[in-house]
């Protein structure tokens, strides 16, 4: 038996080995003609048969053993961690470089902006002098030089950042100059400048004109120079007035950042140069006015108005990082340098980790690779390469497995059951060769009635029985003798098994699917047939066939001995024979009606592939991203409608056509062709899988990512590739708008802290003693200043409150008057003039008071900001709402500007400004406050002014026609309300605020062109 079933094996082994031409011809025809399609697909694809039978033993060997598949794994696994860790090492290092380029931008811009703002103070001092020199030349028969003195020096006083005040008359010659030089006479004395072309601007400028240099006489001190001509109440030129601003000051806050720094161990180098590359501030004074432009990388783009940040040689001969940064409003620039080893210390860091958990990890996987191979892989070899065959017998069952199976773990358990497994098999395969045997007898006809013949006899061969039938059931489920033997004819005949009935072993059998025996007593049964004629013991093996229905085969005993396990599972291995058997013979006979059942049902198939083919094509066309299939040739084969959409070229145009027809319609929309045909050779040449281009579609700016993958068959191979394009442009936005954002947030929160900080240093001054007026406008300032931080912070948050759906509305019953008499009360402004057109009878609005109060003073404020002294409030009732109105007088806005007022951090590039501040959140605020309460807010602009409107909601149940009284208020009393007549028409009253020089109380963040 152990002979016979290793011949089987080695003869199916050798009909997979395609050289083996005999052993084809010998083995089975199915498996013949599976591996004859094997080898044909192997020459179709490997022309060259000894590459093909290579890369087939290969895989064969990888198939077969688990020590190289478990290598594999390993070191794909490894492989894939390394990727991993490369790239997560590349992406790490440059978000810290970049870090530290922003920290140094960061810096230098702050330098330059009080740069900047520092040369406008200057400027309007410098302009405001002029004006009283103007005016108090030959004041009342005074000595005009003297008092031009006296001014000079109070007003050097003032300024500790002046080195000297000059007065010129306007051919040069120095008149007055502060403070007075030893052994200097005026009369002797001429201002020379250099650059010598200061006084001859000055002469013809309408605004102060400066320049960096020195003045050479009557002295010699490098600056800032700036001079303005000095005009009469006449208008005539009576003089020139010119200071020179000490570099050395300008340097002073650059060298306590750098002390800073160096306190701390850093090193850190600031340089302010102007438009010529000279050195105009820096903490080494003894390089002032030195020309240093090819020294400092980046700089010449800064002086171009770009930010730049490079890297290059610094004064140590290492690699320094170069931040620059120009000033606004100047041709300087700002440039923050520091060694690149300290910037990125942490980037060294981060490297030694990684190579260290490297490290580990290797180390830890070799160790495991160890113990695997020595307590799994070997002795799983061992196992495998012994087990191969059956022995031949119990005696001949490998020592080394005996010893595999005293171990403890799940080799040792593999081992036990490998050996029983081996002891089971030596006694089943004797038992298996006779039903070998038998079954060949039976699946020898396809005959039904011959068929059951065969099993019959076949079963009472098998085992000890004395009688056999088989039972077939009718139309109606009843049970009846197909073919019986051993039986008599009256058995045969009368014998008649109803589904009801519940105690026939055939039914049960039947019933339950499964082997079913009794032992046959008439006094517990009642009369039967089967122990009329002389049998004890009956058992019922059912024989279920899915296509031919299912019949049962009875067996009877004349002993009363019931039949053992060992005997019921010979029969059950029969009977699936007999099963197959019996199933072929009764669909030989209905062939043709089931040849005629698998071609309708082959047509459904193939309806419904056609509608699942139909259903892909319907969800790839309705894809938003765009998807391309091309061939192995760089033919497309499928482009849906995204893709169209997104290259603006129709599917037709597409398809059939090489994909360079695709990337030719990117390159002509690119918004930078240069960068667009780079990224695109990238594609075409497969060196990448991942790329963006930027293209331009319907004067908009869109930001395409593509990415490439290969499509392969069931087998791996590569059949095509794939382009998927995906506009990403909205995550591009939201990227820019979280920079804009830091930005914005950062140059707001500066100016009122500073404010805070330098009003509460003033009042802790030990040495000066405030008056009373002065603590209070002091606390003020810091006051008004903090309620600018809170207002701030707080419209950021109501921002992201409204963004993420958390925005709550606390609705009461509310008058408009009050709520634009509240916010009157609120705004103080100088020189205005504010006018309420707002009818008696309004009825009541259901909103959130505080923020209707929020939208009111942001819309007022912009007024206030952009008109010319006019704001014209104003509201009526339209429809279920009340529309209220809020107009400036001022330039108004462009068309073109007017669709983004209301996004955020918009700012208008036209119109009047008396401010500069500002984030542009105020009416995107008031946007969002608007449709909290379901209503709308919409801008009309003409070269009349601006309007703002916005609606509120009626309060459910509101008598609009009834009239509501005006409470008497603070705006009342500056005469802000108006009164109304019969018909409707609004009478305004208008009244100037009083004048407010110290601060004008409006959000500066609320600031836009409105």
């Amino acid at each position: 038996m152990l002979a016979t079933g290793g011949r089987a094996r080695e003869a199916d082994e050798a009909c997979l080995h395609p050289n083996n031409s005999q052993a084809l011809m010998d083995c089975p025809k199915p498996i013949y003609n599976v591996v004859a399609k094997m080898v044909q697909y192997e020459e179709y694809l490997y022309p060259d048969v000894g590459l093909a039978r290579g890369v087939l033993a290969m895989l064969h060997f990888a198939r077969r053993s688990l020590l190289v598949q478990l290598l594999s794994v390993y070191l794909l696994f490894v492989l894939v961690v390394l990727i991993g860790g490369v790239g997560v090492n590349a992406v790490v290092e440059q978000q810290l470089f970049n870090d530290a380029q922003a920290s140094d931008q960061a810096l230098a811009q702050e330098i330059a902006v009080e740069t900047s703002l520092h040369l406008s103070d200057a400027k309007n001092s410098i302009l405001e002098l002029s004006n009283l020199v103007g005016q108090a030349d030959g004041l009342n028969g005074l000595d005009t030089p003297a008092a031009i003195a006296r001014t000079f020096q109070a007003w050097k006083a003032a300024r500790s950042d002046v080195d000297h005040v000059y007065w010129l008359d306007p051919v040069g010659d120095v008149v007055v100059f502060s403070p007075p030089l030893p052994g200097k006479h005026k009369d002797k004395l001429v201002a020379e400048f250099s650059p010598p072309d200061v006084v001859r601007r000055a002469l013809t400028a309408t605004s102060p004109v400066f320049e960096v240099g020195a003045v050479v006489a009557p002295t010699f001190n490098a600056g800032v120079i700036i001079a303005y001509p000095a005009y009469a109440r006449s208008g005539k030129l009576v003089g020139i007035v010119a200071a020179n601003f000490s570099l050395a000051k300008l340097s002073d806050p650059l060298g306590a950042v750098v002390n800073a720094q160096k306190d701390q161990g850093r090193r850190l180098m600031i340089s302010i140069i102007d438009d010529r590359g000279e050195l105009i501030a820096t903490p080494d004074p003894g390089r002032v006015l030195l020309t240093v432009l090819d020294e400092l990388p980046g700089a010449d783009q800064a002086l171009h108005g770009h930010v730049a940040s490079r890297q290059g040689l610094g004064p140590d001969g290492r690699e320094w990082l170069y931040s620059a940064v120009p000033v606004p409003h100047v041709d300087w620039a700002v440039i923050v340098q520091r060694p690149a080893g300290e910037a990125l210390a942490v980037v060294t860091q981060f490297h030694l980790w990684f190579l260290t958990a490297a490290l580990l990890f290797a180390i830890g996987g070799l160790l495991f690779w160890l113990m695997l191979l020595v307590r799994v892989i070997r002795p799983l070899h061992t196992l495998a390469i012994q087990h191969q065959a059956l022995p031949a017998s119990e005696q001949s069952i490998p020592v080394h497995a005996t010893m595999l199976a005293a171990r403890n773990d799940e080799v040792g358990d593999l081992a036990r059951s490998l050996v029983r497994l081996e002891l089971d098999g030596l006694e089943k395969l004797g038992e298996l060769r006779t039903l070998l045997e038998t079954s060949n007898a039976v699946v020898g006809s396809l005959e039904p009635h011959t068929v059951v013949g065969k099993i019959i006899r076949e079963v009472r061969r098998l085992v000890d029985v004395q009688a056999a039938a088989v039972l077939l059931p009718d139309e109606q489920g009843v049970l009846r003798v197909l073919v019986s033997d051993g039986h008599s004819e009256r058995y045969n005949h009368l014998l008649s098994l109803s589904p009801e009935n519940a105690s026939s072993t055939a039914v049960l059998a039947l019933r339950d699917g499964k082997p079913v025996q009794k032992l046959l007593d008439p006094e517990q049964q009642g009369p039967s047939l089967s122990y009329d004629e002389g049998f004890r013991s009956v058992l019922g093996i059912p024989i279920i066939s899915r296509h031919a229905g299912g019949v049962v085969l009875l067996v009877h005993r004349s002993e009363p001995h019931p039949f053992n396990q060992n005997e019921i599972d010979l029969l059950l291995t029969f009977a699936n024979y007999a099963t197959l058997a019996w199933e072929h013979a009764v669909l030989y006979e209905r062939s043709d009606e089931r040849l005629r059942e698998v071609a309708r049902e082959n047509e459904r198939l193939y309806q419904q592939a056609s509608e699942e083919k139909q259903k892909l094509e319907a969800i790839m066309g309705s894809m938003s991203d765009g998807l391309v299939l091309t061939g192995i040739d760089g033919m497309v084969l499928y482009a849906n409608l995204g893709a169209s959409t997104i290259t603006d070229v129709s599917i037709e145009a597409l398809e059939r056509r090489p994909i360079s027809t695709l990337y030719d319609a990117l390159r002509t929309s690119a918004v930078d062709p240069v960068d667009c045909e780079r990224t695109l050779a990238q594609a075409e040449s497969a060196e990448a899988t991942e790329l963006v281009v930027e293209i331009r579609r319907y004067d908009r700016r869109r930001v395409i990512h593509l990415r490439l993958f290969d499509v392969v068959d069931e087998l791996g191979q590569p059949i095509g590739r794939g382009l998927l394009l995906r506009d990403v442009t909205r995550e591009r936005e939201l990227d820019e708008f979280k920079t804009t954002l830091l930005a914005a947030v950062g140059h707001e929160l500066r100016t009122p802290l500073a404010a805070i900080k330098g009003h509460a240093s003033t009042l802790l001054q030990n040495d000066v003693t405030w008056s009373l007026a002065d603590q209070h406008h002091f606390l003020q300032t810091i006051s008004s200043e903090a309620d600018r931080l809170a207002q701030l912070v707080s419209n950021l948050l109501d921002l992201s409150r409204q963004e993420a759906g958390l925005l709550t509305l606390n609705r009461v019953p509310n008058r408009v008057q009050d709520l634009v008499t509240k916010t009157m009360e609120q705004l103080s402004h100088p020189d205005v003039i504010i006018s309420l057109h707002i009818p008696d009878d309004l009825p009541l609005v259901n909103v959130d008071s505080a923020r209707i109060e929020v939208v009111l003073h942001n819309l007022v404020a912009n007024a206030l900001v952009y008109g010319q002294g006019e704001v014209r409030i104003s509201a009526e009732r339209r429809d279920d709402a009340i529309v209220v109105s809020v107009s400036d007088n001022g330039p108004g806005i462009a068309p073109d500007e007017l669709p983004h007022v209301f996004e955020r951090f918009y700012r208008a590039r036209h119109g009047r400004r008396q401010h500069s501040g500002g984030t542009g959140l105020g009416l995107a605020i008031c946007k969002a406050f608007i449709e909290a309460h379901g209503s709308a807010i919409w801008a009309e602009s003409s070269a009349r002014g601006t309007t703002i409107s916005f609606s509120l909601p009626l309060q459910v149940g509101n008598d609009a026609s009834a009239p509501t009284a005006i409470r008497p208020g603070r705006v009342q009393e500056v005469g802000a309300l108006h009164s109304s007549d019969q018909s409707g028409s609004v009478l305004p009253a208008t009244a100037a605020l009083p004048v407010n020089t110290t601060a004008a109380q409006i959000t500066t963040e609320d600031r836009r062109h409105v």
